[in-house]
């Protein structure tokens, strides 16, 4: 790493440090400073609670399969900051990133934080990328939102060709308010006039919200229903399952993932890239298309980083609930390990709950993230209650003593946040 990359990566880490929360008016007006880059791009603009990297995975899979070139700016990461921002799978480069560092930090203020705006962290590595994009001219953007929608700083860009809400619940509720039907307005918030949307119907609350939203824009949405997707086989290949949406009638498609859930995110590709095709912005055959979904690959959802050693990112109760729910059908003769951490603003009363009703981990692990606002090992285990845990308070020492038990025979499952993910992926060099 170059001393300069070094430099801008310790800069943007310590934003929070100094910046003050500010308006999407004041977000929109920064991204005029910077004379909005990617006006004139084609983008997809993907928000929602959990799936949103693994929908912006598929459609870069596919559109790259069928020759275009892909712009993708997603969050969080979870080993390099250059994760985030991407052109065709290849990370930004560190001579580029510290480039276009400085062209957003020579807009800013000389009074950062207290007269002028100053970007959050988020606003910070999105003008980034917009400008690198700007400079790079893919086909296509595809931009996954933080937190929300509405007041999310990639909603600064104005036209985007498709929105996407991928599966909403509850999470960050400090945030985003106390029910679904907040959060979905919250999300909903990317909805623009004349867009169309195609959003997972799995909630009446969400679906009425949402569809409220898109009428008072005067656009169209396309419903993604769990009743037009079927499971056709889930073997150690991956997953085969069918999608009813219109013109690819019936058709079933390869998935290589053991995960469950992602047949919904790979449906809610297809659709997008259905109303695409009807609007004459893309030309997808069925064979990339097929292609393209059986290509794709998301780390941190049930990746196998070694031999039966699995990673997967659910780090909110629904997350968790998928997690299980792939889980449940993996075939384990040997048994099952599971080595769990959880940041502690997370529902992790609820999530743990789940894990030890489920019944399906012979020995539980509990560790504490390397970070501040980890949960601690022993509170953690407190929440399991009169179900046995072990607890090791050292990520690495935990890792290794899963490895161990892996050697006897047993499936590893390591789950509760991105941010173990991510340490766990750079204890094992992957």
């Amino acid at each position: 790493m170059t001393q300069a990359f070094l430099e801008a990566q310790e800069y943007i880490n310590h934003i929070p440090k100094f910046v003050k929360k500010n308006t999407m008016q004041d977000t929109r007006a920064f991204y005029g400073r910077l004379s909005c880059p990617c006006k004139d791009n084609k983008v997809i603009h993907v928000a929602g609670t959990n799936g949103k990297g693994s929908v912006c995975a598929y459609l870069q899979s596919v559109l790259m399969e069928a020759g275009y070139s892909v712009g993708m700016f997603t969050s969080p990461h979870l080993v390099d900051i250059r994760e985030r921002i991407r052109v065709d799978r290849e990370l930004i480069p560190e001579e580029d990133f510290v480039a276009v560092f400085e062209q957003v930090r020579g807009s800013c203020g000389k009074n950062a934080g207290e007269n002028d705006y100053h970007p959050s962290y988020f606003e910070f590595l999105y003008f980034m990328a917009m400008l690198y994009f700007d400079k790079r001219h893919p086909d296509f953007i595809i931009l996954e939102t933080g937190l929300g929608g509405r007041l999310d700083a990639t909603n600064s860009f104005h036209s985007p060709c498709i929105s996407i809400i991928t599966e909403i619940g509850l999470d960050h509720t400090e945030y985003l308010g106390e029910t679904l039907e907040e959060i979905a307005a919250e999300k909903a918030g990317i909805v623009k006039k004349g867009i169309p949307l195609v959003y997972f119907a799995k909630n009446k609350i969400v679906s009425e919200r949402i569809e409220k939203s898109v009428k008072r824009a005067e656009s169209k949405a396309f419903s993604v229903k769990a009743e037009d997707i079927g499971l056709k086989n889930c073997d150690k290949k991956g997953i085969d399952f069918s999608y009813y949406s219109g013109y690819y009638k019936y058709s079933t498609f390869h998935l290589s993932t053991k995960a469950l859930y992602q047949q919904e995110n790979a449906a809610l590709c297809i659709r997008a890239l259905e109303v695409l095709g009807e609007m004459g912005k893309v030309t997808v055959s069925e064979q990339c298309l097929r292609k393209g979904l059986a290509d794709a690959r998301w780390e941190g959802r049930m990746e196998e980083i070694l031999p039966e050693v699995y990673l997967d990112g659910a780090h909110n109760p629904d997350g968790m609930e998928a997690f299980l729910k792939s889980v449940r059908v993996d075939g384990a003769a040997a048994g099952r390990i599971l080595l769990y951490s959880s940041l502690a603003e997370k529902a992790c009363g609820e999530m743990v709950r789940k894990i030890a009703d489920a019944g399906l981990f012979q020995e539980i692990i509990v560790t504490k993230i390397d970070s501040p606002r980890a949960a601690g090992a022993q509170e953690l285990a407190e929440l399991f209650g009169k179900k046995s845990v072990t607890i090791i308070e050292d990520l690495k020492e935990a890792f290794e003593y899963c490895l161990h038990k892996k050697a006897a025979g047993m499936k590893v499952y390591i789950t509760g946040s991105l941010y173990l993910i991510g340490q766990v992926k750079e204890l094992s060099g992957r």
